[in-house]
């Protein structure tokens, strides 16, 4: 038993003795990159308004009136569709969504522009 046992820790030991010990990796090499502006500066751009789209309905209320003819009443009402929006342009002429300043001052007005 004593002779199964040292074999058993020999063996052990012979395998152990096998083992690698991973290479350290290398040191990430760091690029030192300057930022990219990717949003494109109010003063390049041009504010269009895109009018709102309405609808004008008429509505007809009558009111029997016997014997006389019934009064009528004509009214125009006109209905907001679609509200009006602002967009900004790039000199192509193609909506820009990316702006760089978007901060809104009292007036209404954005930065910049």
């Amino acid at each position: 038993m004593r002779l199964a046992l040292s074999a058993a820790m020999l063996g052990t030991l012979a395998l152990a003795a096998c083992n690698t010990v991973p290479e350290p990796l290398p040191e990430p090499v760091v690029v030192d990159v300057p930022p990219m502006q990717t949003c494109t500066p109010m003063s390049a751009l041009t504010r269009v308004v895109i009018p709102a789209k309405t609808k004008t309905f008429y509505a007809i209320t009558e009111i029997e009136n016997p014997p006389y003819e019934p009064i009528q009443r004509k009214e125009k009402q006109v209905r907001e569709i679609e509200p009006e929006r602002v967009i900004f342009v790039d000199s192509q002429n193609r909506e820009v969504t990316d702006i760089c300043e978007t901060e809104i001052n009292p007036s209404g007005m954005t930065e910049g522009g």
